[in-house]
């Protein structure tokens, strides 16, 4: 059918209209007019033979006036001009040669909107490497810091005296075990005083602090490691470090400060939980890496022992540090070096003792996610998301479950456990619980929004924070190798790094 035949037909469209009548068929000697207003001044029209099917024209009218209606204002025709190209492409979805296609409206939503679940979960993927990337590097900065600190540290002591002892050291979690202790203390560095008038001496002593050949700078180790931060930076996943970046080198001379709450002997257990469960109920990935690690702010504590009590029953594989003594710890509990003579590093973050569990079913999950999208048949779906604290021991804080919702549409909600708030702009309805724990152990969140489609709903995102960990490992006491008490602080952090519905 050539243009000037469709612009003509369109033409006398108008002039066909009998105000007043019922029906919203206009029928010529070949052609029939299907149309239905959508708007004060608009129409859509649908121009078929005589032969054709009515009702299945019928159909395909109401599809692409909801359609319409769906992408812009009908009733502003600037609106209807600005989404022109949406709404030729979804007809062109509907109707192809002449002849409708096999497209229903939530079909023809996930088309439009050209998504897909495998890039939602990638990205979830990608988030989560990003946050630890970021984590990992913010970690390094502050053990620089530290670094520099100590270093500007010792080089504002007594001529003469020097910094000698023993280093412990380790990876943070994800890292490999670097040695641990070294026999071999380091080079007594003096440094030349000023004499009281000028001499051949003082001459001597002033050339001393300019530029040698063979001299290593002060603080040129400390640089170095710096710089080894910065390429690891790069190669985890060229993020910037701008922001994470150790501060210059001119500090005042003294201990590094220590944080807040901050004892001279502090252990930190930090946990990480990945789990992902199918929509259907099948488990797709259980695990929970953890780490305990000590930070020794005083050299009278150097070789302190951590007594801790770890079960048993949650088959978790516990590997300590090969400068530890693991016998000791597996008949003891107690986290000791090897080396009586040794010593902890001074100021910085070591792991002693690593665990993994690994679950095979949703049981081992310590907060189960159930969402329940059900189409009611008349345009809408009724959701249904609960949760269920399985390990009751758990205190969760700040919780919050993003779920998806269809683009434009708003939620009407029916009940809720807590509040909810609607990003209209990510198209999320987050689901807000203050704190979950044994005597919340249940709740739901019930709400209905308009379409069709069940699978819109989903992949359902959970964070939150935990002040206790997923192994049952616990801290003690804290005790000198001869068996005095010291005392101690210590923190514990659940984080989870990926929890999801998909």
């Amino acid at each position: 059918m050539p243009r000037t035949r469709i612009e003509g037909l369109l033409a006398s469209f108008p002039k066909l209209m009998v105000p007043g009548q019922q029906h919203t068929t206009v029928e010529t000697d070949t052609i029939r007019y299907v149309y239905q207003p959508i708007g004060e001044d608009m129409f859509a029209v649908l121009i078929t033979s005589r032969q054709s099917n009515i009702v299945q024209d019928m159909d395909t009218l109401h599809l692409i006036a909801r359609v319409a209606s769906d992408l812009c204002d009908v009733s502003d025709q600037q609106d209807v001009v600005l989404h022109g190209v949406d709404i030729v492409m979804a007809f062109d979805e509907i109707i192809s040669q002449g002849y409708r296609d096999n497209m229903d409206l939530a079909k023809l939503q996930t088309i439009l909107e050209m998504e897909s679940h495998e890039e939602k979960i990638q990205e979830i993927i990608e988030r989560n490497k990003e946050r630890e990337a970021k984590q990992e590097l913010k970690r390094h900065a502050k053990m620089f810091d530290q670094q520099r600190r100590e270093a500007a540290r010792r080089g504002a002591m007594e001529p003469g005296m020097g910094s000698g002892g023993s280093m412990l050291g380790g990876g943070r979690m994800g890292g490999s075990y670097e040695p641990l202790l070294s026999r071999e203390p380091e080079p007594v560095r003096s440094f030349a005083s000023p004499s009281p008038a000028p001499s051949t001496t003082h001459s001597m002593a002033s050339g001393a602090r300019g530029m040698r050949l063979g001299r290593k700078p002060r603080g040129a180790d400390v640089m170095g490691e710096m710089g080894a931060a910065a390429d690891l930076a790069q190669d985890l996943g060229g993020l910037a470090v701008s922001e994470y970046a150790a501060p210059p080198a001119a500090a005042p001379a003294g201990p590094p400060p220590l944080p807040p709450n901050m004892k001279d002997v502090h252990a930190q257990i930090e946990e990480h939980i990945t789990a992902v469960v199918n929509r259907d109920g099948g488990l797709e990935q259980m695990e929970v890496k953890g780490e305990l690690s000590l930070v020794v702010s005083n050299e009278a504590y150097g070789s302190v022992q951590v007594s801790v009590i770890a079960g048993a029953e949650q088959n978790a594989q516990v590997k300590t540090h090969p400068k530890i003594d693991k016998k000791r710890f597996q008949t003891e509990s107690v986290v000791a070096l090897k080396d009586a003579s040794g010593s902890f590093p001074i100021g910085q973050a070591i792991g002693v003792l690593k665990w993994r569990i690994v679950s095979g079913s949703e049981e081992g999950i310590p907060l189960l996610i159930n969402c329940w999208p059900s189409p009611t048949g008349s345009g809408a779906v009724d959701v249904n998301i609960e949760y269920e604290l399985t390990n009751t021991k758990l205190e969760l804080e700040g919780v919050v479950v993003t779920i998806p919702l269809p683009p434009g549409a708003q939620p009407t909600i029916s009940d809720v456990a807590g509040s909810y708030e609607v990003n209209r702009a990510r198209s999320m309805l987050e689901w807000q619980i203050p704190a979950i724990d044994a005597s919340n152990a249940t709740g739901s969140l019930d709400f209905s929004v308009p379409g069709d489609d069940a699978g819109a709903f989903f992949p359902v995102a959970v964070s939150f924070a935990c002040a206790k960990p997923y192994y049952d490992i616990e801290v003690t006491g804290v005790t000198t190798a001869d068996g005095q008490d010291v005392d101690y602080s210590h923190t514990v952090s659940l984080i989870p790094d990926e929890y999801a519905v998909i």
